[in-house]
């Protein structure tokens, strides 16, 4: 797995490249990570997640390289935006807009101010006015900086807690650059936070906190306009992979990542993409490690999570994408770039003004300072989760832990043997043949939107990452399988080139 900007720019203004799946720049970051971050626990720093977005337009000067990209199309004008009756039905607006996509309006809880609170806040305002900017304080309603933000439905399973948000601002949001996706059209905002769980502050015995709520954390937002002051999303927190104790993975990953470098006589500072010898020592260390890192998932511990607790949120920052973002002219175009030696493009990426790399920044961004903080209430709802263990490997020491399907979504956990090579891609079916939605991924676990597919029958493939990224993925692959030939479907392709394949049967429950 390789994480090199200067292809990636260069690709991307050559190629125009249109698919760049969620699920991809979380494998490059956590490739990156597995890398650098394992290396001194250190506190993340606020960086430009959407860089991968701007990074052509840089290059060219201008933003028709970015909507040649075919991720970012066009600029969000909120006065255009319809406005809607949302308080308190914003999952009914939103649930088959985003990426997770559910039938969550009929499950959720609706969040009513605690009576003391709505007592203190009665002369102010009887009821939260979603067509008047700025409201009243309550328990899940904050201002700050011009910004009213309120959570009014939360909806969890043991996977994960969805929760609708609005924002109002007292001032008409700037207009903002627009993604597009399978899902549609949505304006690229984002969100800096924190979040913590009550319980977790008497931890049971043996297990340590969670090294992932130690730090702010960023969350790209998907929702809508819906008039020139309001803007509403569904915010999805991965409960499941919060509730991780990797302490004695960390461990265990430290110690095994010193003992590569130590078999490579190098240290991590040789480790670089700036130089060819760095690039190639950085190559082997990477691809040494996944061999080895797989095998060390079986340290991370789950912590049992409580039918009801509390979940505290600290919102930092509120970040938007300027439609019309100004963009470093690098003063050279893509195939100029893709003439330079490595040394020759970082010295020309080395002359962008600082300002330009940090997130966010006034060029690209326009964003709301907080904090804007929320105890919320939530209980667990398993009652249509269904877990399969599974707990196998193949010869190549490749397999899977276990599945698991909620109401909205299905987990697929990867097991892999000492030794074996955890540089993977997974991909599953749906019972046509399809290639299932990706949600995210977190390195063990991928998780997929199943609402709108047959998932009686799954098919699971492992693949070489490289090779699928290289040879193997494609749009026109991805669906109508049901009704191509046996060879043309995207089913025999990948059972060719799979390191591990399984079919797995899904009880056929009512959704």
């Amino acid at each position: 797995m390789r994480l090199d900007d200067r292809e990636k720019e260069i690709q991307r203004e050559l190629k125009k490249e249109v698919e760049i799946p969620e699920v991809v720049k979380n494998k490059a970051q956590e490739a990156y990570c597995m890398i650098k971050n394992n290396e001194i626990h250190q506190e993340k720093k606020e960086k430009n997640p959407y860089r991968w977005m701007s990074i052509a337009a840089k290059a060219a000067g201008s933003t028709a390289a970015v909507l040649a990209v075919g991720f970012v199309v066009c600029a969000a004008n909120p006065v255009m935006a319809r406005e809607l009756p949302v308080v308190g039905g914003i999952f009914a607006e939103l649930q088959d807009k985003v990426s997770f996509f559910g039938n969550f309006a009929d499950k959720a809880e609706t969040l009513a101010e605690p009576e003391t609170t709505k007592a203190e806040t009665k002369e102010a305002s009887e009821t939260v006015d979603a067509k008047e900017p700025g409201t009243a304080e309550g328990a899940y309603t904050k201002t700050n900086d011009g910004l009213t933000i309120r959570f009014s439905e939360v909806y969890a399973d043991s996977q994960a807690i969805y929760l609708t948000m609005e924002a109002k601002s007292e001032e008409p949001f700037p207009d903002t650059m627009m993604s597009q996706d399978e899902n549609g059209e949505m304006p690229v905002l984002s969100m800096n936070y924190t979040r913590d769980y009550d319980f977790l502050k008497e931890l049971p015995e043996g297990y340590e906190y969670p090294e992932i709520l130690k730090s702010t954390d960023f969350a790209q937002l998907e929702g809508k306009y819906l008039d020139e002051n309001t803007y509403a999303c569904i915010l999805r927190i991965d409960l499941k992979n919060d509730m991780i104790d990797d302490s004695q993975y960390m461990k265990k990953y430290d110690e095994m990542v010193q003992g590569v470098l130590n078999e490579m006589g190098v240290k991590m500072d040789d480790l670089n993409d700036e130089t060819d010898e760095g690039y190639a020592l950085l190559e082997e260390f990477n691809d040494k490690v996944m061999a080895r890192a797989g095998s060390l998932e079986s340290e991370r511990k789950e912590i049992p999570v409580p039918e009801s607790f509390t979940l505290h949120l600290n919102i930092e920052k509120l970040i938007g994408e300027k439609a019309e973002p100004e963009y470093w002219d690098s003063g050279y175009t893509g195939e100029e770039l893709a003439a330079m030696s490595e040394e020759e493009w970082q010295k020309v990426m080395s002359q962008q003004p600082q300002e330009y790399n940090t997130f966010p920044n006034e060029y690209e961004n326009f964003w709301y300072e907080g904090g804007w903080e929320f105890d919320i209430p939530v209980t667990i709802d398993d009652s249509e989760t269904e877990v399969i263990e599974i707990n196998e490997t193949n010869e190549n020491g490749i397999g899977l832990k276990s599945v698991t399907k909620t109401p909205y979504e299905l987990s697929v956990e990867t097991l892999y043997e000492e030794g074996s090579n955890s540089d993977c891609f997974m991909v599953a079916l749906d019972a046509n043949g399809n290639k299932l939605p990706y949600i995210t991924s977190d390195g063990r676990t991928d998780r997929y939107a199943i609402q709108d597919r047959d998932i009686s029958t799954i098919d699971v493939y492992i693949l070489d990452y490289v090779q699928y990224m290289d040879e193997l993925k494609g749009p026109e692959r991805y669906n109508n399988n049901e009704n191509k030939p046996e060879e043309e479907k995207w089913s025999t392709l990948l059972a060719a080139n799979a390191k591990y394949h399984k079919t797995i049967q899904l009880e056929d429950k009512e959704k």
